[in-house]
């Protein structure tokens, strides 16, 4: 009986070449990369990065390596401290008004005003020569009642008394109003110099208060504008360190760039030797199969047992004369 038996039986090149990918995937596995496993670089602040931070530090009056206040104080805090002070003398000065705008306010008053110094001093003198030349007028008057009197033989009498007394009446009630009228002229002229120049007083006071009062403000607003100047300075200054930075990032951005180049061929030289073991795998699958049969001729098999019962019987056969009629090896029967 013949037995078929099928398997895989490449050339002897083809398992040379087997059995040294599989050495060699071994090997990879067993010593470790050449240099160790690549470190990833990471690209750190340029020069423009750092002197823009360091920079930006300094405007707000910290030191960059430390992070801590330097005690100088920011960029900005002289031009603030200038517009405090502009703003407190500027209200200092305001208030240098407030008296004289006080004074403005206040109403007239005669008995607090020295009106006396204003009166006019040739006025009695003018009032002394008026009486004088009522005086003479008067005497001329009583002169002519007299000569009168006598022209009329009355001299003396009753009649020229009651006339000259009369005459001493109204010389005496004209020089009492023109002395009161003038007094009354002089006091009226005294106060209303007095009042005029204490209205001009109180204009000049009030002019006095607005004028500080713009001159504060004035200084106020020069105090406004330095802090506004400090703002834009530092505003510009600020936006000068952030281009800086910004060219500095991009300056890391390529360095990044270049630390990752790096990284990626030190990856591929390493994995370079897997990938020609890949490659030759992938040959290897690619070959075609090898099928190699083989033929064995096999004898029955018989249990010895079997066979000899089998023969036994044939024996007795032979001898009994079942064997054809003659017997065993043709003798015949028994």
């Amino acid at each position: 009986m013949a037995v078929n038996y099928g398997f895989m039986q490449p050339p002897a090149y083809i398992e040379e070449f087997q059995r040294n990918l599989l050495q060699g995937a071994f090997d990879a596995t067993k010593k470790p990369y050449a240099g160790g496993i690549p470190a990833q670089g990471i690209a750190g602040f340029q020069p423009l990065q750092e002197g823009a931070i360091a920079g930006t530090a300094g405007l707000y009056g910290i030191d960059p390596k430390t992070g801590l206040p330097t005690g100088t104080g920011a960029a900005f805090d002289p031009y603030f401290t200038q517009a405090q002070q502009g703003v407190t003398t500027g209200q200092a000065t305001a208030a240098q008004g407030v008296p004289s705008l006080q004074a403005a306010q206040k109403q007239y008053d005669p008995s607090a005003s020295n009106y006396k110094q204003f009166f006019d001093t040739y006025q009695a003198d003018v009032t002394k020569e008026a009486l004088k030349q009522m005086d003479e007028q008067a005497a001329m008057q009583r002169k002519q009642l007299q000569d009168q009197a006598q022209d009329v033989g009355a001299f003396g009498g009753s009649r020229q008394a009651v006339q000259e007394a009369e005459l001493d009446k109204n010389i005496l009630d004209i020089k009492s109003r023109r002395v009161f009228e003038d007094l009354s002229r002089n006091f009226q002229q005294a106060q209303d110099r007095s009042i005029g120049l204490s209205e001009a007083a109180k204009g000049r006071q009030l002019s006095a208060a607005q004028l500080f009062g713009n001159l504060g403000q004035q200084q106020a607003q020069l105090g406004a504008q330095a802090a506004g100047l400090g703002a834009q300075q530092f505003g510009m200054q600020q936006q000068g360190l952030g281009s800086l930075f910004q060219l500095g990032a991009g300056q890391q951005a390529q360095q990044q760039a270049l630390e990752n180049e790096k990284f990626r061929m030190a990856t591929e030289a390493q994995q370079e030797p897997l990938k020609r073991l890949g490659y030759f795998s992938d040959i290897m699958q690619g070959l075609p199969a090898y099928q190699a049969t083989a033929q064995y001729n096999t004898p029955p098999y018989t249990n010895p047992l079997l066979g000899a019962i089998g023969a036994g019987l044939g024996t007795y056969g032979l001898l009994s004369g079942q064997g054809g009629g003659q017997g065993a090896f043709g003798l015949g029967t028994i």
